[in-house]
Formats: structure tokens, C-alpha cells, sequence
């Protein structure tokens, strides 16, 4: 939905609420798609988005509420207190439901449990018994089952009940299953239509793949793509179909997996619930989830600072005796050592910030309001890790130079690491509050000139760290030392 278009459906929905027009409602959900609308709601506020959803059917109402987002799923459910709201749940399919109340209050789930059928709270309990990143916790349990000794037209018939009845979704393949529910095999909707009414699905259903409800969300996955499926029926240990995957299932799973790896190559801890949201996230849980790496890094990338500036100082002494001049030299390896390990910092706390912001534009979380809020949430982790960072690196030189005994020399000498000190922790600082708002501004900015923001930027901002990081270094140096 491109901007123009966004914008007047804005203005649709939010003049339909104030005018709380039933038939403008209705034509609306009839002529957009849900998505779209969705996406709207999502920026309402509560009372707003209640209203719209009232004056909808209430089957209407429930396909909006599972494609809104899960922040506003939950606020919605936790203001529900009335028939209506319960009803909408209710025509929710049960792994929908189980996934709002999953991140609901035990209260309201209780009180939510209580309103629902005991055969839908059955498959409900059943979704909600495996952990998170197992299959079970995200497969379907409203499916219809064939036996294997009905004929086509009694499959039909139960194909078509069962989804009046709102016990099973409609989709593409249907799975075939003995007397004791063990999975037998699988049938296309066109095989079962196209078929003789008097044939039996023994006689014409295929074998087909399975995935066990214990196993990794990342296995779902690597079959859909080996088999080339839609839907993936589920297993427990003794065979028996318990549920489905879908391909929607299965591509929340790549996002998340491609996210994941994205985020661990740019050293940023996730947070424990996964919630990769980048406008929805606290700028602070940003500073928690990638302080770590940085302050890891920046010490152990003094092994390169000791490897130059013994390798440079050994060099020197093997080809002067003159003391000062030794002196003079050392003075200059120290500073050029500590280059390297300020470049790296900063480059990758470019890089954090640069993948964040482009997985956030990619998936389309980041809008052009957001642009201001996005950029302002950098500055303040850049902020907040560039002091952490300079404070671990006044630390780690101080420990380092009083090994070398620099810092245990007279003042006369030892000044001179104070500097380097005072001066690379200052540069430090500041590369780190120009990376972080580097990393959000460049691929903004490509992604606003219609570019490939991902890979551009990337280059882009690791050339411009460097540049800026290695200019503060020398230049805060060079202006300490002429001011003693």
C-alpha cells in the first residue's frame, strides 16, 4: 500500500468512527483488504479501534482482530468485559486464540477460559502445552479429518460442516486418518471434488510428509522447502494428527530465523520474548541487548593494540640507541596502536544499528513518521553505549600502559598516555554517537532514494566510521597535547 493510498484510508476509517457508520464499515471491509485495514487500526487509539470493530459483524470484526498487531491484540482482549468482546474471541480460530492469550494476565485468560467452549478450550490447551519454539505451540488445531473407509461424497459433506460450523479452516489439502486418528495420507480439495462420489479415499489419497509437534519451529521450516508444501500436518509420538502448519506459520518462522542470525552476527542479544519490533521496543532494551558484544570486543581487540605496539616498538629499538628518539617514536606507536581497536568498536556498533534499522525498513515496521523517532532512539543508545564504552576504555588502557610501566614512569613521561588515554576515550565517545545515528540515517536515506539499502549502507557507513573514528583519535590528540 503505497503512501497516498495509506493516507486515505486513514482518513476513511477515522471519519467512518466518528460518524460510526455501519454500512461505510461493512462496504469498506468488503472492498479493502484486511491487511490493509489492519494496519490502519493498529495506529488508533483503544477507544477507536473498540468502535470500529463494534460496528462490524461479528465475523468481520474477528478477521481484523487476528491480522492486527499482538501489542493491540492483547490491550483489545484486556478491555473485553462484555458479550461482544467474548463472542469475537470465540470466532477466532483456536491458534489465534491461543496466541492472545498466551500474552495475556492469568486473570484474563482465566475469565477468557471460562466464556469458551469446552471442545474449542480442549484444542486451546493442547496448542498451549508446548514451549514456544517447538511446532506444537504454532500449529493449527481446527482441521478436518478424513477417515480412509469414507467415500468422496462423504468427505465432502464433513468438509463442508465442519468449516460451516467453524471447526476447521479451509484450505488446499485435506489428511486422511485411520479409526484411531493416525495419520494415513494426504488429499488436494481438487482430487476430492473431481473424484467419482463412490470412491473410496483409500483408493485415491497420497503419502505425504509429517513433522512431530516436539520438534524445533526450524524443522517446520527446512520441510516446507525440501517438499515444496502449503500445509504440513503435525504428529505426536504414537502418529496421531494433532494439528497443521501453514505457509503464513512457516514465514513468520524464516523471518524470525533470518532475523535471529542477522542480530547474532552483529553481536545483539535478543530479548527473551523475541519481540523484534524496532518502533515498539524501549530504546533502553536496545542498550541491554547489545552493550555485551561491544564491551567484549573492545577488549579482546587489545590482543591486535599489543600485537602493533610491541611488533612497531621492537622495530624501532632495532635500528636506534638514540633515548629520545625511542621515546618520541613509542609515543607515536602507542597512539597508532590503539587506532585499530577504536575503529572496530565503532564500526561495529555502526553495523548493530545499521541492521536493525534495515530489517525494520525491509518488513515495512518502519514508516516515514517514524523516521524522527527511529533516529532520536539511536542517538540515545549511541549515547548511552558510547559513555559505558569510553569509561571500559579508559579502564583497559590505564591497565594495559601501567603493564608496560608507562604509567608508572614520572609525570614527564607519563602524561603523555594520560593523553592518549583522555584523547581515544573522547574520540571513542563521540564515533560511537555518529555510528549509531550514522546507522540509522544512511540506509533511511538509500531507502528513501529507492535503493538497495541493505548492502549500500552497510559500505557506506563502514567507510565513514572509519574516517570520522580515526580523525577524532588523532585530532582530539593532537589538541590535548598542544594544550600542555
Amino acid at each position: 500500500m503505497n503512501e497516498e493510498k495509506q493516507k486515505q484510508l486513514e482518513e476513511l476509517i477515522i471519519q467512518i468512527v466518528n460518524k460510526k457508520s455501519v454500512v461505510e464499515a461493512r462496504n469498506l471491509i468488503d472492498e479493502e483488504p484486511t491487511a490493509d485495514i489492519a494496519e490502519i487500526v493498529d495506529n488508533l487509539n483503544l477507544e477507536q479501534q473498540l468502535t470500529f470493530l463494534r460496528i462490524l459483524k461479528t465475523s468481520e470484526a474477528a478477521e481484523l482482530f487476528s491480522y492486527l498487531d499482538e501489542e493491540v491484540q492483547k490491550n483489545l482482549a484486556q478491555s473485553f468485559s462484555e458479550e461482544w468482546g467474548m463472542n469475537l474471541l470465540q470466532e477466532l480460530q483456536s491458534d489465534e486464540l491461543a496466541d492472545v492469550l498466551d500474552e495475556l494476565p492469568a486473570n484474563v485468560t482465566s475469565k477468557i477460559l471460562a466464556y469458551t467452549p469446552i471442545e474449542k478450550r480442549e484444542k486451546l490447551n493442547k496448542v498451549l502445552l508446548y514451549n514456544d519454539d517447538e511446532v506444537g505451540s504454532i500449529m493449527g488445531v481446527d482441521i478436518s479429518k478424513i477417515l480412509n473407509t469414507f467415500t468422496v461424497e462423504q468427505s465432502l459433506h464433513k468438509i463442508k460442516r465442519d468449516y460451516k460450523k467453524r471447526n476447521a479452516e479451509l484450505v488446499h489439502y485435506y489428511y486422511v486418518v485411520d479409526g484411531t486418528n493416525k495419520l494415513l495420507g494426504v488429499l488436494t480439495l481438487e482430487e476430492i471434488i473431481f473424484a467419482d462420489e463412490n470412491v473410496t479415499i483409500d483408493d485415491i489419497y497420497s503419502p505425504v510428509a509429517s513433522i512431530h509437534s516436539s520438534d524445533k519451529k526450524e524443522k517446520a521450516a527446512q520441510i516446507f522447502t525440501e517438499h515444496d508444501m502449503s500445509v504440513l500436518p503435525v504428529t505426536n509420538d504414537d502418529g496421531i494428527l494433532v494439528g497443521m502448519i501453514t505457509s503464513d506459520d512457516v514465514i513468520d518462522i524464516i523471518n524470525d530465523e533470518s532475523t535471529e542470525d542477522m542480530y547474532k552476527m552483529a553481536g545483539i542479544n535478543l530479548p527473551k520474548d523475541n519481540d523484534l519490533d524496532y518502533i515498539k521496543t524501549p530504546w533502553y532494551k536496545f542498550v541491554k541487548s547489545r552493550i555485551l558484544w561491544l564491551i567484549t570486543l573492545l577488549i579482546f581487540v587489545t590482543l591486535t593494540q599489543i600485537i602493533i605496539h610491541f611488533s612497531l616498538n621492537n622495530i624501532v629499538t632495532l635500528n636506534s640507541t638514540n633515548k629520545s628518539v625511542i621515546e618520541t617514536y613509542s609515543l607515536v606507536i602507542a597512539l597508532a596502536a590503539v587506532v585499530p581497536t577504536i575503529t572496530n568498536s565503532v564500526s561495529n556498533s555502526g553495523t548493530q544499528a545499521n541492521i536493525s534499522i534495515s530489517r525494520a525498513l525491509s518488513l515495512n515496521e518502519l514508516e516515514k513518521k517514524d523516521y524522527t523517532k527511529a533516529i532520536v532512539k539511536e542517538l540515545l543508545v549511541g549515547l548511552v553505549l558510547g559513555l559505558t564504552l569510553s569509561i571500559v576504555n579508559i579502564a583497559r588502557l590505564s591497565v594495559f600502559y601501567a603493564s608496560t610501566g608507562d604509567l608508572l614512569k614520572e609525570f614527564s613521561h607519563s602524561k603523555s598516555y594520560w593523553v592518549i588515554i583522555i584523547a581515544t576515550s573522547i574520540a571513542l565517545f563521540i564515533s560511537i554517537v555518529i555510528a549509531k545515528v550514522l546507522g540509522a540515517v544512511i540506509p533511511i536515506l538509500f531507502a528513501n532514494l529507492k535503493k538497495d539499502h541493505s548492502s549500500i549502507s552497510f559500505l557506506v557507513l563502514n567507510i565513514l566510521n572509519s574516517i570520522f573514528s580515526t580523525l577524532l583519535i588523532f585530532g582530539f590528540s593532537y589538541w590535548i597535547f598542544n594544550l600542555i
